[in-house]
């Protein structure tokens, strides 16, 4: 599973509006494990296994899933894996932005270029040399800003603000989105020769309600982790466990955390913290989303369907044959499992 930043810590540089940063990257060597995508569940499993491969190969990479999932770390283990993790990571937030700033924090600028622009700077290509660049919230890119990405993605040329020379960049791409980039371009929002360009491996994060079996191993980790910020909590206690795994967290595990992180404030230093420490909100989750028999093979169904799609790399005519269906059965058991 996905463990993100804890309160008060970051795993990484997190991209500031001011001024996002290339960061530096762990030494050179064998490369690692994705150790830090916590969880045993098959679809933890198999995401860890798509990282390596995506890790080894030299195409970019787009990263699929809800808020709050880990994208942007299933990023970080992709350079951290990977041939270029002594190198430059560097990230940014493409939503965070105008068109023009986008452009000056991408690809740099020239002295001149604009009023205080005092000296040249580097852009974020530019720092990343050799190395990754994160490109964060990409589907919110303006038509504009898709079009100048793409300019670089084919010709693998930037041109800093207020120059006419065009530098040569080796760069690595991993974007990650929140939304379905295919539908995207389907409602004529995304550029569908850029995604072309950016989904040549696609990995897909799947919420932690895909994956209820991970919960209590997210749910001990942070625990412990907050706990050791404020100087020792109790455990949790069974009942607490099973409510948190019954909630169907639609933040994720950045949900997850802050619940965890609120418990703790309030929580006694000894003894087990029951389920009164909960929200209600998720205390009240363990009853009311017991399964029944036909909700329980409705989960099975939708975790067998979204692993097929996910080894078929999204290509519902594969993973229809692979689940023996025609392509058009299976467009509507997706529908009908709400996918």
């Amino acid at each position: 599973m996905p463990a993100g930043a804890m309160p008060g810590r970051a795993p990484w540089p997190r991209p500031r509006p001011d001024r996002p940063r290339a960061v530096s990257s762990r030494s050179a060597g064998e490369p690692a494990e994705p150790a830090e995508l916590l969880g045993g569940s098959p679809a933890m499993v198999e995401l860890r296994r798509a990282v390596l491969q995506a890790a080894a190969a030299p195409f970019p990479v787009l990263v699929e899933g809800e808020s709050g999932t880990g994208k942007e770390l299933v990023a970080r283990s992709v350079h951290a894996c990977g041939p270029r993790r002594a190198l430059p990571l560097a990230a940014i937030n493409c939503a965070a932005f105008s068109d023009e700033l986008l452009e000056t924090e991408l690809f740099g600028h020239a002295r001149g270029a604009f009023t205080g622009a005092v000296a040249t700077r580097r852009g974020l290509f530019e720092e990343a040399s050799g190395g990754t660049l994160f490109l964060d919230e990409v589907g919110e890119l303006s038509p504009r800003a898709q079009a100048k990405l793409l300019r670089v993605l084919q010709d693998g040329e930037i041109r800093k603000v207020g120059e006419s020379v065009s530098r040569r960049v080796d760069v690595r791409i991993v974007a990650a989105t929140n939304r379905r980039l295919r539908d995207e371009v389907d409602a004529g929002r995304f550029r569908a020769d850029l995604l072309y360009r950016l989904e040549v491996i696609r990995l897909d994060v799947p919420p932690l309600r895909a994956r209820r079996e991970d919960i209590a191993l997210l749910a001990k980790h942070y625990w412990e982790e907050t706990a050791r910020q404020l100087g020792g909590r109790g455990p949790l206690a069974a009942r607490t466990v099973a409510a948190l795994t019954a909630y169907d967290w639609p933040g994720n595990v950045r949900e997850l955390q802050n619940v965890l992180a609120g418990m703790a404030v309030a929580a006694p230093v000894r003894g087990r913290v029951g389920p009164d420490a909960l929200p209600a909100h998720v205390a009240g989750s363990e009853a009311e989303t017991r399964p029944t028999l036909e909700a329980a093979r409705r989960d099975f169904d939708r975790q067998f369907v979204r692993e097929a799609l996910s080894r078929a790399g999204g290509r519902r005519t594969y993973a229809a044959r692979e689940l023996g269906l025609t392509r058009q059965g299976l467009a509507k058991l997706v529908k009908r499992l709400d996918l």
